[in-house]
């Protein structure tokens, strides 16, 4: 089921990365989050001298801290968000990201940093593109019969739909990419999605 809020997002990623890792709340909260927030200026920094006594009590307490906003008996705090995203790893938060902005209908690119200086480099996620192809093709039930019609599962439909874009945005991320970190030109891309791509 599609997040309903970001809260949801967020919080739903988080709860997958933990039950395919060796990750918990107490440890996430205590030994990622509060860190990290506490740079942020967000909360009170920990203490750097904790007793092994100490740390057990300031784990536990980020544990039930967290397990009340996990439980919705205390609200997601906003301004926790982004650094809550920072804090999972790349692919679950990226995940995350991708179902917070689709609740805004807003597509979710990735658009290269741009410098007056040629950059020396952009990352490749061809990898991330062809796991959202091989996902559109695994999704692709209405089209086994060679034609769409009204017949059509709408929930399968939906799912093609669905992700048809993700496939389609890591593709016109990946060639923005590509263009930038090459310094080509491709003023298709440019005139598809309305953001400059830099070039030589």
């Amino acid at each position: 089921m599609a997040a309903q809020t970001e809260r949801e997002a967020v919080l739903g990623h988080t709860n997958h990365w933990f039950r395919h890792s060796e990750w918990s709340v107490e440890k996430f909260g205590h030994d990622l989050l509060a860190p990290a927030l506490a740079a942020a200026g967000l909360v009170e920094p920990l203490a750097t001298d904790e007793t092994g006594e100490e740390y057990m009590r300031s784990r536990k307490a980020w544990g039930q801290r967290l397990n009340r906003i996990f439980n919705g008996t205390a609200p997601f705090p906003l301004e926790w968000k982004a650094v809550w995203l920072q804090c999972l790893p790349e692919e679950y938060a990226r995940a995350a990201l991708r179902d917070c902005l689709a609740l805004f209908d807003v597509p979710n690119l990735r658009v290269p940093s741009f410098s007056p200086a040629p950059l020396p480099s952009v990352p490749s996620r061809f990898g991330e593109l062809m796991q959202e192809f091989g996902q559109f093709v695994a999704a692709s039930t209405p089209a086994h019969n060679g034609r769409y019609d009204r017949s059509d599962d709408p929930v399968e439909v939906d799912r093609m739909l669905k992700e048809g874009t993700d496939a389609v945005l890591a593709m016109i991320s990946e060639l923005m990419a590509i263009a930038a970190g090459t310094g080509r030109s491709l003023p298709a891309l440019q005139m598809l999605v309305g953001v400059p791509v830099p070039h030589e």
